[in-house]
């Protein structure tokens, strides 16, 4: 059922987040900015907001292991989604500290 107008499917929840809680990438990154606080003492450098979305999958999938929730997975894949945009976007970034070393 996953499969079926899987791209749709993954808009439309994709939209209806959007609506309910705001950018999902302003979301992701003030989540890594909280979490990089709380850990910083265990933390080399800070969390990059497209790894939070990860985490989240690496949640779903850990839910999944318990009980069958076509949901979960249908989130697990949009974590995956959103994620892959999120990290392409930041390695397209020229880090302009680097160009003058």
């Amino acid at each position: 059922m996953l499969k079926k107008n899987l791209h749709k499917r993954l808009e439309a929840l994709e939209k209806s987040r959007q609506t309910q809680y705001g950018s999902f990438e302003d979301n992701m990154e003030n989540i890594a900015l909280g979490w990089s606080i709380l850990l910083k003492k265990y933390l080399l450098k800070p969390i990059p907001g497209w790894f939070i979305p990860l985490l989240y999958t690496q949640a779903k999938l850990i839910r999944a292991t318990h009980k069958f929730k076509e949901d979960t997975y249908e989130d697990a894949v949009a974590y995956i989604v959103q994620a892959c945009e999120m990290h392409e976007k930041e390695s397209e970034k020229i880090n302009t500290d680097d160009l003058l070393q």
